[in-house]
């Protein structure tokens, strides 16, 4: 690539370098994080598109009969997972801003760095919101407060997992954030 055609672009030689070194994982995270929302869609819509699975997996786990779940608390419910997906897709365009602001060159950024952050910040909204909808989903099926299945509480195993892996993305974000401040601080000495 031509030195005019570098500018053009906005990139020094070293951050052409950089994004050539790093555009295959670029390309291929933000691929993997749309295939992942559009598969959590399909598998969504599936599901929730027969009721009397959901209901008797629902009753399974909290040990109860939901045959006699009305349809207006089944559309209710169903209201509820498509905000809960809305929140899980924010996830996907934290990730593709992220990758995007690595593409453009900008790597050891505070930008890159906000968007790590947000991206943590995002993942435990989303797994907050999904708990407080598991357990609204199951109050609404059961007629009550339902904060207990036959297992234990509606919190999963799964869920700690994913917040210790947010909780990781924000430690990275704050890491990455100070040693990007550290450079513009010596970058302005020097």
């Amino acid at each position: 690539m031509s030195h005019a055609l570098t500018q053009a672009n906005g990139l020094t030689p070293r951050a052409r370098d950089l994004r050539e070194r790093i555009a295959w994982i670029c390309h291929g995270v933000r691929l993997a994080a749309v295939a992942w929302i559009v598969w959590i869609i399909v598998m969504v819509l599936v599901t929730w598109s027969n009721k009397a699975a959901v209901l008797e997996a629902h009753g399974r786990l909290l040990a109860m009969d939901l045959s006699g779940v009305s349809s207006a608390a089944y559309a209710v419910a169903c209201a509820i997972v498509a905000v809960d997906l809305a929140v899980v897709a924010l996830i996907v365009f934290c990730i593709w801003r992220l990758f995007a602001t690595y593409l453009a060159g900008r790597v050891f950024t505070i930008e890159a760095a906000l968007w790590l952050r947000r991206t943590g910040v995002v993942i435990i909204a989303a797994i907050i919101v999904d708990v407080v909808f598991r357990i609204l989903i199951a109050s609404i099926f059961a007629g009550k407060l339902v904060l207990f299945g036959i297992y234990g509480p509606l919190v999963f195993p799964q869920d700690l997992l994913h917040l210790i892996f947010a909780l990781f993305v924000m430690a990275l974000a704050h890491i990455f954030k100070a040693a990007a401040e550290m450079a513009d601080d010596h970058a302005q000495i020097v």
